[in-house]
């Protein structure tokens, strides 16, 4: 065969159309959506899970360095944060000698610490409050420390009656090494339909 013929058969196999590629194969495998990815609410955010909801509180101040004890009330709201892995709180006083006060908190589990964390913001001190939480039974005990007014303090809040329909929150604090004392008792009874409406159209207006 000679050279001419050698080179003619290898032009023609080049000009040959490749055998058609498995189209199944060629194709990537997507990779999965954000959503697939996202971490779901695990067992201890089902066990707060009921703290979601509109309250009316009753408010009982013992007199104490943070001021003057008395009576009082408001509405606190709670509901779902992102993805149901927290949950959110916004407070408001209502009626007696706290009337005008606001707080806002986010209470999540941290998969890592095994414990509740919970940041509160208010307008009453220039600080976020940093909490963790344990359970003692069937309840959740909140316990803070840090510092207020220059002097260092420690807080522990005993939550109650998770679960049912009326919440009970009893706040202790030690100021300057001094022993726990009680400095507000919060009942909490979950408000009806016709109650909790006007509640959250407040709340809506604000937005």
């Amino acid at each position: 065969m000679g050279l001419t013929s050698i080179l003619a058969i290898g032009l023609t196999l080049a000009a040959a159309p490749l055998p058609a590629q498995d189209k199944a194969a060629d194709k990537k495998t997507p990779p999965p959506s954000m959503a697939s990815m996202m971490p779901k609410p695990g067992p201890e955010m089902a066990r707060i899970k009921s703290m979601q909801g509109t309250w009316k509180v009753e408010e009982t101040m013992e007199a104490s360095p943070m001021g003057p004890g008395g009576k009082g009330g408001g509405v606190s709201l709670v509901s779902s944060g992102p993805g149901g892995l927290s949950i959110i709180i916004d407070y408001q006083s209502t009626v007696g000698h706290k009337k005008g006060y606001k707080g806002h908190g986010v209470v999540a589990w941290d998969g890592e610490a095994k414990v509740y964390k919970q940041a509160w913001a208010d307008n009453m001190a220039p600080m976020i409050m940093v909490a963790t939480g344990t359970w003692e039974g069937d309840n959740l005990i909140m316990s803070s420390e840090g510092i207020m007014m220059g002097k260092p303090f420690k807080g522990r809040d005993t939550l109650s009656g998770i679960g049912t329909d009326t919440l009970t929150m009893v706040s202790e604090m030690s100021m300057d090494g001094s022993p726990m004392a009680k400095v507000m008792t919060l009942v909490q009874r979950r408000a009806k339909a016709a109650d909790a409406k006007p509640a959250e159209k407040k709340e809506e207006a604000k937005k």
